[in-house]
């Protein structure tokens, strides 16, 4: 009598984040050996691999902040090719709107994030909003550099929600170096 594999349990595997570093390095470097890859999309698909990765925060550092998003960098590659930032929402905490100054990946750790996508309307020198999608814990998104992938991100929810962010900067850039703001306006 054989198994049935649908009827076996299913175990998955809770990733380091030493392990999702280095994963992380590898895509990043195998992206630049390969002209025209899009690294974001590669990093991306690494945070897919990676969605259930436990992170060494405090629990200070999970509990957040009530007044605003935080970040807390987690690992900034020692060459300078890209940092991994967690960040902790509260209910209610949004970005504002933005393109990125750099490439950038994004995984929901925990929770849900709801996020409404912009386009970019040079001769309004503004974003106009076109949909608003729900991301939820396991979902990821890539996004290169420029202002093809405008968006603001918030939770909308109840609960804290945690995010994964990588983005193609030094760790002491994330401040400066990342985040394109723009001027959004609501379509209608």
């Amino acid at each position: 009598m054989s198994a049935v594999l649908r009827d076996l349990p299913c175990f998955q595997r809770t990733f380091t984040l030493d392990e999702l570093v280095d994963d992380v390095g590898r895509a990043v470097s195998l992206s630049a050996r390969r002209p025209g890859s899009d690294v974001s999309e590669a990093v991306r698909q690494v945070l897919a691999e990676h969605a259930d990765v436990t992170l060494p925060l405090s629990h200070a550092q999970w509990a957040g902040s009530p007044e605003r998003y935080t970040r807390h960098l987690l690992h900034a590659d020692p060459a300078g090719r890209f940092s991994v930032i967690a960040l902790i929402w509260h209910p209610g905490h949004r970005t504002p709107v933005h393109g990125h100054r750099t490439w950038c990946a994004y995984l929901v750790l925990r929770g849900i994030l709801r996020e409404a996508r912009f386009a970019w309307h040079a001769a309004q020198d503004c974003a106009v909003h076109t949909d608003t999608v729900t991301r939820h814990a396991g979902q990821t998104l890539a996004a290169p550099a420029g202002l093809a992938d405008i968006h603001s991100l918030g939770n909308d929810s109840n609960e804290i929600a945690v995010s994964i962010h990588v983005y193609g900067v030094q760790g002491d850039q994330i401040s400066t170096h990342v985040n394109h703001l723009v001027r959004g306006e609501m379509a209608g």
